[in-house]
């Protein structure tokens, strides 16, 4: 998979220099949540296409609450700080473009 470019990893840095320990590990749980979730539609020889899947801020908190409460300020933090743009979906509202790596064996 892609690695973090210098100035998105000294971005993430700076980010993560300005938590409290409870905002810190919310930003953990992020860096799981978005192990095979990328900001760009990419191909990973291992992993295969990544789909799209657009999520509003509150889709993600929603996926994460059963493990953390989550803060909306610390979800949108890593997601600017990791370069993650909007995009607009076929109704017109806003979610975070995302794209997810997925087993499409399982899915047949």
């Amino acid at each position: 998979m892609s690695e973090m470019s210098d100035k998105i990893r000294e971005r993430v840095e700076k980010w993560l220099e300005s938590l409290d320990e409870t905002e810190k590990a919310q930003a953990e749980l992020l860096d799981s949540y978005f192990t095979f979730r990328r900001n760009l539609p990419e191909e990973d020889k291992g992993l295969g296409r990544a789909v799209e899947e657009p999520k509003t801020t509150e889709d993600i908190i929603d996926d994460l609450m059963p493990m953390m409460n989550m803060s909306k300020d610390v979800v949108v933090g890593w997601l600017i700080s990791h370069d993650y743009h909007i995009t607009t979906v076929a109704d017109g509202s806003p979610r975070w473009a995302i794209w997810r790596y997925v087993d499409t064996s399982v899915l047949t």
